[in-house]
């Protein structure tokens, strides 16, 4: 199997964007999980998980037995930049490089798509052979 940008489906494209999320959640938020889930299991009162949203930004705290072990913080600019920047920019060069299915038969036989397509057929004999009716005044009463 060849891993090749050029050759990508739209499919894997999707793909890919879903594997750099994974992975982006895995690196920023994979601390941050593991002290949650210790936070949760300690008994009541001595565990504190926090998380908001407001003029900072995105915000997350994690405090075990009155310790603060997690403090994360984050613009929204910049959470919208990693989340949405790498994979538009993926997408950009998949458009740029991807092949064309129709570029193909172009390339190799020096013709364009509408020289490949076979002559069809004609219309039907009625419909060549119908009589040339003058249209009608159409006439509408007076108000």
């Amino acid at each position: 199997m060849e891993l090749s940008l050029r050759r990508w489906k739209p499919g894997q494209l999707l793909l890919g964007w879903a594997a750099y999320w994974a992975g982006l959640v895995g690196v920023t938020l994979g601390p941050a999980l593991g002290a949650t889930w210790r936070a949760a299991q300690l008994p009541e009162g001595h565990g504190s998980i926090s998380a908001g949203f407001g003029d900072a930004g995105f915000t997350y705290s994690v405090i075990e037995s009155g310790v603060k072990t997690i403090d994360l913080s984050a613009p929204v600019s910049t959470v919208l930049l990693w989340v949405v920047g790498p994979p538009l920019l993926l997408w950009l060069v998949w458009l740029i490089v991807r092949e064309r299915p129709g570029r193909q038969a172009e390339i190799a036989t020096g013709s364009t798509a509408r020289d490949a397509l076979g002559p069809g057929t004609p219309p039907a004999t009625e419909w060549r052979q119908r009589e040339h009716v003058e249209p009608e005044r159409v006439r509408t009463p007076n108000p």
